[in-house]
């Protein structure tokens, strides 16, 4: 754990209060707000200069608390990203698809593959590196996870995926440490002159103040390839895959589909079972139409807080005295 001085530790001290409360967030910044009024005092710069330097600090130090050993934090918080997508099927495969910018290809091979798929074109909050982490802990299969990316061939996508890749290995390193976390960078050819006379290309700025530009620039790199120019996405990402994943992944994969076309399958010629539907479907229809025929009274008071089960007692049947 870092040592925090100064206002940064009167900072943390506010925080370390907020976090002994058990609330939870939607984002970080949501933090900030809790105390936000009673840090006036302490703010020695401007208001768009001090709103920056909050929150990252408070990135900071949440992510710092993380890595001292309190690994459910952000779950703690419920802060969850809202990058991460396609995660939530009843299986899920150990993998996640990275891209700057959404794609079909990666879309269509979530959909395949039954795996997440995770996009930022900038800087990546800790706690989305830490919520990446957690979803392949949750779904690695024979101790495997991987992330597979495919992003603009420049500095800039190549060091975003690095430090996307390197985040997710220490986080999972701390999350489980039993699991083998394999990182792809998905290239569009071999090395730089091939991926250069492949695919149109742009001229990177030149400016010194760009470090990771002029460390391509200094190797007589001076050209970059973005991603929406290349048209085989799909069969890279694909290459990639069946180079990397091992067969007894895909093995899972395959006969959970196998399995699930099977049931689908003997169910549609299952007699038993379409007569069982039937009824169902039947006995559903007739406690919808029996409901609809209620007569009922509605009473409209907003529930404090608004919720389903205070809009729900909105309603009640006329037999019924109305609140």
């Amino acid at each position: 754990m870092k040592h925090y001085r100064g206002i940064r530790k009167k900072l943390t001290a506010y925080i370390d209060r907020f976090l002994s409360t058990g609330e939870t967030v939607e984002n970080i910044r949501d933090i900030w707000y809790k105390f936000k009024g009673d840090i006036e005092s302490l703010k020695k710069m401007p208001d768009d200069k001090w709103d920056i330097y909050v929150n990252r600090l408070i990135g900071e130090y949440l992510y710092e608390l993380f890595l001292d050993g309190d690994v459910t934090i952000y779950s703690r918080l419920n802060i969850i990203t809202k990058g991460l997508s396609n995660d939530t099927h009843t299986y899920n495969t150990p993998i996640v698809l990275f891209s700057e910018k959404p794609t079909r290809s990666t879309d269509l091979l979530s959909e395949a593959l039954l795996c997440g798929i995770y996009s930022s074109a900038g800087q990546i909050p800790s706690f989305e590196s830490v919520n990446v982490a957690q979803y392949l802990n949750r779904t690695a299969r024979h101790n495997k996870a991987y992330l597979i990316a495919i992003t603009d061939f420049d500095p800039s996508g190549e060091s975003i995926f690095h430090s996307l890749a390197e985040k997710v290995r220490t986080d999972l390193q701390l999350i489980n440490p039993d699991i083998e976390f394999t990182a792809i960078p998905v290239l569009f050819g071999r090395g730089y002159r091939d991926i250069v006379s492949r695919y149109p290309t742009y001229t990177l700025s030149a400016n010194r103040q760009n470090k990771l530009n002029q460390a391509w620039i200094e190797k007589g790199q001076t050209l970059g390839v973005e991603l929406n120019v290349v048209e085989n996405k799909a069969e890279l990402l694909e290459s990639a895959i069946l180079k990397s994943v091992a067969p007894e992944v895909v093995e899972d994969l395959s006969r959970h589909r196998w399995e699930k076309q099977k049931e689908e399958t003997m169910l549609a010629g299952d007699k038993r079972y379409l007569e069982l539907h039937e009824q169902l479907k039947q006995r559903v229809a007739e406690i919808r139409d029996e409901v609809a025929s209620m007569e009922t009274v509605f009473n409209a008071k907003w529930s404090i807080p608004i919720d389903a089960e205070g809009v729900k007692d909105m309603t009640r049947e006329k037999r019924e005295k109305a609140k």
